[in-house]
């Protein structure tokens, strides 16, 4: 069996998930040999942990400048993507977790483009929700969709779209955002990369409803989705755990990922 070749960029919560489970589960099927961090304490870190030798840095160039890399893993942010990405995709293939770039589709469509040239695959991973074949065989046909998010007041604080309501105490579910998923992002970008990945396989950004909704009693990371057309009816219901390490994400979206490099 070939052995890949894996560099990560980005190395926290999800990153560190991911490294954990291709240390201790897929070495005969991955060697790690860069890990691409700002903040470099995080990956040397995980050389210690995980007793692994790879290149520790945070210049990309020192990413772009390597010619023996088969598979990146991005988990970093949203502007590191937009930042990054269309040099990246020259050099591998790419799985990209932080879909909210994506938002921009001129940008996600210049970088199938560009990825295609090089003969490379840009893959992006189902994150907290599932049913996306489904949504994608019918998204021809699909007249309406939404996500309706449901997520605890700590698992949206920070986020510029929770600004007014960090010092609320709630005692009730509350509609705090309705909107497209392209305004979404842009709002709680740290948490709607689902919303971005569910309008990938519909509708697009731009058509893709999403509402946001507050509950203190919730303790799962919550989504619905529903859509209609001439298909009929779907209907998706995921509660999740949070990931501990990150509670702004579900535990899921690392497993997707981890799923995506047991098929590679």
């Amino acid at each position: 069996m070939k052995k890949y070749n894996i560099a990560f960029l980005g190395c926290g919560a999800m990153g560190t998930e991911i490294i954990d489970y291709v240390v201790n589960n897929l070495d005969l099927k991955f060697n790690i040999i860069l890990l691409m961090d700002n903040n470099l304490d995080n990956a040397e870190k995980l050389l210690t942990q995980y007793n692994i030798s790879p290149i520790i840095t945070d210049d990309i160039n020192t990413l772009l400048d390597l010619d023996n890399i088969d598979l990146i893993i991005e988990t970093a942010s949203i502007q590191a993507v937009k930042q990054y990405a269309k040099d990246i995709v020259r050099k591998a293939d790419i799985v990209f977790a932080s879909v909210g770039a994506m938002s921009d589709q001129d940008f996600y469509n210049n970088l199938l483009d560009n990825a295609s040239k090089y003969d490379n695959n840009i893959i992006i991973p189902p994150g907290a929700i599932g049913g996306l074949d489904a949504i994608d065989a019918v998204k021809d046909s699909i007249t309406s969709i939404e996500i309706i998010t449901t997520k605890s007041p700590g698992s949206l604080s920070g986020a510029e779209g929770f600004s007014d309501y960090e010092n609320c105490k709630f005692i009730s579910p509350e509609v705090i955002f309705t909107g497209t998923a392209a305004n979404a992002i842009k709002l709680f970008p740290e948490n709607l990369n689902v919303a971005v990945t569910l309008s990938l396989f519909g509708l697009g950004p731009y058509k893709t409803n999403v509402t946001v909704i507050v509950d203190p009693d919730v303790k799962m990371n919550c989504h619905k989705i529903n859509l209609k057309g001439k298909f009929g009816e779907m209907t998706f219901d995921f509660k999740l755990e949070k990931s501990i390490k990150n509670p702004k994400t579900s535990a899921l979206a690392g497993l997707s990922i981890i799923k995506i490099l047991k098929d590679y």
